[in-house]
């Protein structure tokens, strides 16, 4: 009778095997395996493009910002608001995706997403003025924002447990490419063709993105009575309050956090926003996100150690590029010959986790991770001003390597807490944890350096006294070595005093560089010690994922 019942529940209960209930779909019998993407190799791929899409650009954004503020006229305050537009609208769009995939099917939704996101990125360089360049920015956000959950979703659908770590694996390598990869990109556009290229490149990409998503991802009907019923006013609701604390963290550090109103108000907006859709969550009888997930001890300590590897995998970006660019005075693509030791790697090392990860303890790779990317923050902190891309190879290589592992395994173990009864809200969680953690970094290691480079440049000028012998010596030095020069304003004097100023300058900023990647060397730590907290995984029952695949006919009409 049990069989009968649950063989007769209504179809959108069966929607991409997405439960409402996950303890039931944990407790469920044993089913048939479900039927999985004819070319899954080809979803694989898609994942692949998705991620380094979706990062890429949001990185090549940041870093070309100059260029691109340049076109449009736009000034500091102003262009800020180009980078934040594209990522917003990747929050925004993430928990409408949610309803999104399970009303028309991930496949759908991909490919329109594909399309917004393709023509946007085309249009942009042609962008008039700031506004228009903001709205299309926005467009291929919303276009873009649907590859990771879907694509992530799909993983756990889509694809045989065995080929979970390659999928995942494939994720995680291109988040960590699309990060350190842009620098050098940016700076060969901008040097060697046009800045425009930052956006045309996406163009171009998103042509295979479609055809991967066409071929490589399940067809499914449209889900009329789903549609009818989902719970769609939570899902915006949601949106926009995420999107609302995301554009207070993203423009806090800009604004001087609390001293702006606009800052305040945006995170309260936010705050109520969330606190009105998990209230609204909490009534239906069959909410759109099972947030029971979130309270089991394994997942909810599992999203920490998302939020910690995006902060180490942004650190490793972060703090090395500055540090070059501030102190060393390097172009961007300068700057990418020492990141290029984190992503040219990640092509060996990605598929070696994979293959561990079938047959080793994910907590055990979890834990190495944290420790091997540990070990490479702490080998940093031997920086000096004199430092230049090549020393930080060694360092750079074992947080390319940790990063990686962790990131992967992480992920890995946390879906066996999930399965494919519960895949799209797996990559939803995905995506909060991946902009939310990206974003918390950034905005830590800005005020953290930023505060760090004050206390530095206090203390040293304390020693840099007027009436030193040692002060007055520098000043001579600098004043003879530029007074030797027919180039320059000024007396000879005056400048050894602006050499000097810029000398306690490069000191105070390298400490500063130095005690972020302290800071990250503690994080990694903390994160070692949550991965010694977590108990064995349940075991996974995968009960049928997605319905059966329609007939030819049927499917050619929907």
């Amino acid at each position: 009778m049990e069989g009968r019942r649950s063989r007769a529940a209504p179809a959108r209960d069966q929607r991409l095997g997405v439960t409402v209930n996950a303890v039931a779909s944990t407790a469920a019998p044993a089913a048939p395996a479900p039927p999985t993407a004819q070319l899954p190799w080809l979803g694989i791929v898609a994942v692949l493009l998705g991620a380094v899409a979706t990062t890429l650009t949001s990185r090549l954004t940041s870093i070309g910002l100059a260029d691109v503020r340049g076109a449009v006229s736009a000034g500091f305050d102003e262009g800020a608001w180009i980078p934040t537009a594209f990522s917003a609208s990747q929050m925004f769009i993430g928990p409408i995706a949610i309803f999104l995939g399970r009303a028309f099917s991930p496949r759908r939704v991909l490919l329109a997403g594909c399309v917004v996101y393709g023509v946007s990125e085309f249009l942009i360089p042609f962008a008039p003025n700031l506004r228009v360049m903001v709205l299309l920015q926005c467009v291929a956000g919303l276009g873009s924002g649907t590859f990771i959950p879907l694509t992530a979703a799909f993983i756990l659908v889509g694809l045989p447990k065995k080929l979970w770590p390659w999928g995942l694996a494939a994720y995680a390598m291109n988040i960590i490419l699309g990060l350190n990869v842009a620098s050098s990109l940016e700076g060969w556009y901008v040097e060697h063709v046009r800045w425009d290229w930052i956006f045309w490149q996406n163009s171009i990409l998103a042509v295979p993105m479609m055809f991967l998503y066409w071929f490589g991802l399940l067809r499914l009907p449209i889900d009329k009575a789903f549609l009818r019923g989902g719970d769609f006013r939570g899902m915006l609701t949601g949106a926009i309050g995420f999107t609302l604390v995301f554009i207070a963290l993203d423009q806090g550090d800009r604004l001087d956090w609390f001293s702006s109103n606009f800052v305040i108000g945006m995170l309260a907006a936010g705050l109520i926003a969330l606190g009105l859709f998990l209230l609204h969550e909490t009534t239906l009888p069959a909410p759109s996100v099972d947030f029971r997930l979130l309270i089991r001890r394994n997942v909810f300590l599992c999203i920490l150690l998302i939020t910690a590897t995006r902060f180490l995998v942004t650190s490793s970006n972060t703090l090395v590029a500055n540090f070059l660019i501030q102190v060393r005075d390097l172009r961007p693509l300068e700057v990418g010959n020492a990141l290029l030791w984190v992503a040219l790697p990640q092509l060996i090392i990605a598929p070696s986790v994979a293959w561990l990860l079938n047959r080793i303890d994910a907590r055990f790779a979890i834990g190495v991770g944290f420790s091997i990317a540990t070990a490479g923050f702490l080998l940093s902190t031997g920086i000096t001003s004199e430092w230049a891309e090549g020393d930080f190879k060694v360092a750079l290589l074992l947080q390319a390597i940790g990063e990686t592992l962790e990131l992967t395994a992480v992920i890995y173990f946390f879906a066996h807490h999930i399965g494919p009864a519960d895949g799209i809200t797996f990559g939803a969680i995905i995506q909060t944890a991946r902009l939310f953690g990206g974003e918390l970094g950034t905005s830590l290691l800005i005020s953290f350096t930023r505060k760090a480079e004050q206390y530095h440049s206090n203390l040293i000028g304390q020693h840099v006294l007027g009436d030193s012998p040692l002060t007055e010596a520098r000043l001579n030095t600098y004043a003879t070595a530029v007074g030797q020069l027919t180039q320059g304003t000024g007396s000879a004097q005056a400048r050894g005093a602006g050499l000097l100023v810029a000398a306690v300058r490069r000191q105070a900023y390298t400490l500063s560089i130095l005690d972020g990647f302290l800071l990250a060397a503690c994080v990694g730590t903390v994160a070692v010690l949550i991965v010694l907290c977590l108990r064995e995984p349940p075991e996974l029952v995968t009960p049928p994922a997605v319905p059966p695949l329609p007939d030819p006919a049927t499917a050619q009409r929907a």
